[in-house]
């Protein structure tokens, strides 16, 4: 399962429905099938991996208390594992949950908050620095970005 470490990380639904044959005995297993037996060689493995499942099945549509609660229950099972590094991230959901549950969550008028626009922005600054190879004069290089971002092109689609 080295080379195919990927498959631990994404969706459960997401794992091809492939084969593997082992040379010295001949035996097939279905990659599910290898998962799950790897999984059950440590518990720490087996609370990670269904943490990651509950992250991913869980639905952007709850309001903030549900949300809340929701990371409740993930903290809780990430503190009680046996593992040192499963138990500092569940920590440090715990230290951050107001903020993960404003991410998780959707306000009263159906919006999600993201920090979309501030991207797009460190992206024009990142390619302006690209372009100019560094600038001297700092004073030279906010002038130029602000002049650029405040006259670039919106990306809208025309209809």
């Amino acid at each position: 399962m080295k080379k195919n470490w990927k498959l631990f990380l994404c969706r459960s639904k997401d794992i091809p429905p492939l084969t593997y044959t082992q040379k010295k005995t001949n035996k097939s297993f279905t990659f599910d099938a290898l998962i799950v037996r790897c999984l059950r060689l440590t518990p720490s493995l087996w609370t990670g991996y269904n943490t990651l499942q509950d992250l991913y099945r869980y639905e952007a549509k709850y309001t903030f208390d549900e949300a809340l609660h929701f990371l409740k229950r993930i903290t809780d099972n990430l503190l009680q594992s046996e593992s040192p590094v499963l138990r500092e991230t569940g920590r440090s959901y715990h230290k951050w949950r107001y903020e993960i549950a404003n991410a998780f969550s959707k306000t009263q008028n159906n919006i999600r908050y993201h920090n979309g626009i501030a991207e797009t922005i460190n992206n024009h600054i990142k390619s302006i620095t690209k372009a100019a190879y560094g600038y001297r004069n700092f004073e030279r290089f906010r002038k130029r970005s602000m002049l650029i971002l405040t006259y670039a092109k919106p990306n809208r689609k025309e209809t």
